[in-house]
């Protein structure tokens, strides 16, 4: 049949020009973009296809009987007169004798007035036009092709960056599966769905709990003298298990020849089906897939084949004419790769951020319409452009183009009423100012004779900057020992393990009266060598040797009892409440301020006790005899009682009046210099009742979060600001039946602050001082520098595309290039100090290449199924092995989250250059597994 889309076009065109009153104002302009955008038959390159759009109200005072009175041809462009939305005619809001001045100027065959207002029409229309379509999806990604939409579509599915998009044959289609891929946790009959309609087949049926024989790994078969076998409970007989939870089968059929042909491996049904799985199922499941043959399809072997037999494949013996339904059996590689495929995008200009871009880019389209107005009506030039310009005519102008910003802002975002609910819900921190942090040592006076523990939240503040002093609290529970670290070295004597030694004194009591269980120190070298000896502590650790110095009593404790502080719930400093994604937040802080990594807890040391009432006693780090680094340590390497502090404290907001209901009311921190307050989070809503002094709490909760019926709710949202590039923190409360519109309440709010950049300011030792929250007895000192305070990334689709990372799938371990582009994702790009971020780029650049291959491993008496992952990174991108080393045992901590609790993954880093490896035992979700 021949094409008629032409046809088609031409005959709608038509339609349109002879009968324009028939279609709505939508319908014409959806018309005139197929028919002039990019890719119809009248289009011109060069010119934007609004602009060959002229739009006028219509000059008449008759009732408006449809949105469009006509369309016209203006040369090859269109002129669409409308009823509504005009500064006269019809449904013009200004007073009648304006219409009647223009009515009385077209009868003079002039239009000197009516084409000035129409250059504000002009604009109009248009941004009426974007606001009809603002939330009409379909319309938006099918007809307008939005970039921005796709994005945020594909950033539902987990496929936000365009690596992973290229990943999967025909991206773009997997968009109308989006229900099934956001569903949790996934289930055979979402599968089943998906390849029905995925790939056109509706006898497809996805089998559960496929029994299996898995050999058990060889470091795992019980043989005599192997470590951590326990009968009854770690034994198993044999080198093979049976399995029915690790497997599952995918039955198609049966099918014709050419149908099942495209199910071969290599075909491109196969490779569809295979893609599809693997974005779907987040567990590594092993899976194959059954193809049968119809009855009588099944044809002899012949010599000479074109298509040529396939052994196994498509091979049968029969000697009779035909043969009955047959079935073949083929593995799907879960780890198999393929070759990237380009998504065609359109890529859009920049965008302007802030309110003043868009005002002049507004003002700039107002005044190339202004041109043409000249060139029609060249005796107005004075009146109306040039430095000689009528001021009134001016201010119209700038004031329609400060509207018509406003409205362009909005038309613009990226839908923050729904993904900024889902950020506050999922990871509210990246909403909120990044604030500054440090390391503060807190050494006892002389008076203290106990371990004093403080706890998470103390206070301590700086001198003052600028009139005000910064508070800081501490992140962690913190013990104070009175305790003081005498020396610190290294030493690697001729035929002995190299060692690390700490001499310690005690103040004012004896090991045997020293009430400890843990001790924990920071490693306060500058960052690479901290690094490096952090490396040898957990890596190359044979046994610890605690001696008394007084009369030479010994203790020796396991190399496991000395724990990295940093990666268990609890101990982030961004959030105390626990995370939907752990690992994502552990990543998060990395790139923020990868110093809180470098604390470790030494537990065991209530056998102290035995060593006698001495005070002076050694810690010896004993090493195994070929550490990969020769450290330098000194006194100045270890320190104790300290903890990690982060600028946020209480603080209280400008009070807030309303009466019955409050719609997005702006909050803002009270006191002299409120630019000095940055919002982190709103705790407390109280309201007061006047004239009734009745006290009303409010429940400030997120509105997906919503557990109590109670109707009294706060709700808290943000927006993106209209002067800064930050985030405004907006309160509602809705009506409650019980109060009248007389009734005036004020609200008591209480907020969590930081001083946002003005620590910057601050100096090493400058956190001094005690707060009433900080016992008098230590001496607060920061001995770091400061982090720098980060404002929330408010680029467009940045938290549609941090959302995206929450959706895991082996897509974004299928390649180096995906792995990275998710890593990127963590990196708060909008640092105002770049060398921090190009450093965070420059270790994701370092991933060379990763591989994922399922594995099964037995833990217990069960076979479980997981993932060996081999991730070879460049050496010389890091400031030393140390470096390295803490990047991939945060990187191991991340690559969890990719699978549930019911499977593992086992992490193998490798250095490229100088070839040494780092492993990481068995890990389940949070725990590691021995």
């Amino acid at each position: 049949m021949a094409n008629t889309t032409g046809q088609t076009a031409t005959l709608l065109n038509n339609d349109l020009l002879s009968n324009g009153h028939e279609f709505t104002f939508p319908q014409v302009m959806r018309i005139a973009r197929m028919q002039l955008g990019a890719g119809g038959r009248d289009t011109l390159p060069e010119i934007p296809w609004q602009k060959r759009v002229r739009v006028r109200p219509d000059l008449s005072f008759a009732f408006p009987p449809a949105d469009v009175v006509r369309v016209e041809r203006d040369d090859s462009d269109l002129l669409v007169t409308t009823t509504f939305l005009g500064l006269y005619g019809s449904s013009s809001p200004l007073p009648t004798f304006y219409t009647e001045d223009l009515m009385d100027e077209a009868s003079g065959d002039s239009s000197v007035s009516r084409d000035f207002l129409d250059i504000l029409h002009q604009r109009l229309y248009q941004l009426y036009f974007a606001c009809w379509s603002k939330y009409r999806l379909f319309i938006r990604v099918a007809e307008e092709k939005n970039h921005l939409d796709r994005e945020r579509l594909f950033c539902l599915i987990g496929l936000g960056e365009k690596e992973l998009r290229d990943s999967v044959p025909d991206a773009w289609t997997l968009l109308r599966y989006t229900g099934l891929l956001t569903q949790f946790p996934r289930s055979a009959e979402g599968l089943q769905t998906l390849l029905r309609d995925a790939l056109g087949i509706l006898r497809l049926e996805v089998e559960q709990c496929v029994l299996r024989r898995v050999p058990i790994p060889a470091d795992q078969r019980m043989r005599m003298g192997a470590p951590r076998i326990r009968l009854g409970t770690t034994t198993v007989l044999g080198s093979v298990v049976s399995d029915r939870m690790g497997k599952f089968r995918i039955l198609i059929g049966p099918l014709k020849k050419r149908a099942f042909d495209q199910f071969l491996p290599g075909a491109p049904l196969y490779v569809k089906l295979v893609a599809l799985v693997r974005l779907y199922i987040l567990d590594p499941f092993d899976f194959d897939l059954k193809v049968t043959l119809a009855a009588h399809e099944a044809g002899p072997i012949r010599l000479g084949d074109p298509l040529g037999p396939r052994l196994g494949w498509t091979t049968w013996c029969f000697s009779s004419n035909s043969l009955g339904e047959v079935s073949s059996r083929f593995p799907l590689a879960l780890s198999a790769k393929q070759d990237p495929i380009a998504v065609e995008e359109d890529i859009p200009a920049p965008e302007p951020s802030t309110l003043a871009d868009y005002y002049q880019r507004e003002l700039a389209l107002l005044r190339e319409l202004t041109t043409d107005y000249v060139k029609i009506h060249p005796e107005m030039a004075p009146l109306v452009s040039g430095h000689m310009a009528d001021p009134g005519v001016e201010r119209i102008v700038e004031g329609v183009a400060f509207l018509n910003a406003h409205l362009r802002q909005k038309l613009d975002d990226d839908f923050p009423e729904m993904i900024h609910e889902l950020t506050e819900t999922l990871h509210p921190w990246d909403l909120r100012p990044i604030p500054a942090t440090t390391i503060v040592q807190l050494p006892p006076r002389e008076e203290l004779k106990q371990p004093l523990l403080i706890r998470a939240g103390a206070e301590v503040a700086s001198i003052p900057v600028q009139g005000i002093r910064c508070r800081f609290r501490t992140c962690f529970d913190v013990t104070v020992h009175p305790l003081t670290l005498q020396d610190a070295s290294f030493s690697q004597p001729s035929g002995k393990a190299p060692s690390i030694r700490l001499q310690c004194e005690l103040n004012g009591i004896g090991l045997s009266g020293w009430k400890v269980q843990t001790l924990r120190f920071f490693l306060a070298d500058d960052y690479p060598a901290a690094c490096d000896l952090y490396l040898l502590l957990m890596r190359y650790l044979k046994r610890i040797i605690i001696t008394s110095l007084d009369n030479g009593a010994t203790i020796e404790i396991p190399p496991d009892r000395l724990k990295p502080l940093g990666f268990a719930h609890g101990e982030t400093i961004l959030t105390h409440k626990k995370s939907f994604m752990p690992g994502h937040l552990i990543l998060q802080e990395y790139f923020l301020f990868h110093d809180k990594f470098l604390f470790m807890d030494l537990e065991g040391l209530e056998q102290c006790s035995t060593l006698g009432s001495g005070a002076r006693f050694e810690i010896n780090f004993e090493l195994t005899n070929c550490p990969l680094v020769v450290p330098k340590v000194d006194q100045k390497s270890f320190v104790f009682s300290a903890t990690t502090v982060i600028n946020l404290f209480p603080h209280k907001a400008k009070p807030i009046s309303f009466s019955n209901e409050l719609q997005q009311r702006k909050v803002s921190p009270s006191g002299e210099q409120p630019s000095h307050y940055r919002i982190y989070s709103v705790d407390k809503v109280e309201g007061l009742v006047k004239k009734k002094s009745v006290k009303i709490m409010y429940d400030v909760q997120n509105q997906l979060l919503h557990r109590t019926k109670d109707e009294r709710i706060c709700r808290i949202s943000h927006r993106k600001s209209a002067l800064v590039d930050s985030f405004d923190t907006l309160l509602s409360i809705a009506s409650h039946k019980n109060m009248t519109r007389s009734d005036r309440i004020k609200l008591d709010i209480d907020l969590t602050c930081t001083n946002g950049i003005l620590p910057e300011q601050l100096c090493t030792g400058d956190v001094s001082t005690t707060t009433a929250s900080t016992p008098e007895s230590v001496e607060p000192r920061n001995i770091k520098t400061f982090t720098s305070a980060l404002f929330p990334d408010i680029h467009m689709n940045r938290q549609w595309k941090l959302f995206s990372g929450f959706a895991l799938n082996s897509i974004s371990l299928n390649s180096a290039g995906n792995f990275r582009a998710l890593l990127r994702l963590f990196i708060h790009s909008n640092s105002r100090y770049q060398v921090t971020v190009m450093a965070n780029t420059r270790k994701i650049d370092a991933v060379e290449s990763i591989g994922v291959n399922p594995a099964d491993r037995l833990i217990g008496r069960s076979m479980y199924r997981g993932y060996d992952i081999r991730l070879k990174l460049r050496g010389d991108h890091f400031a030393g092995p140390g470096d390295l080393y803490l990047f991939s045992a945060v990187l191991e901590r991340f690559l969890g989250g990719y699978v549930t609790q019911n499977c593992f993954i086992r992490l193998v880093v490798e250095e490229i250059g100088k070839g040494y490896l780092f492993e990481w035992p068995t890990r389940m979700g949070d725990r590691c597994v021995v």
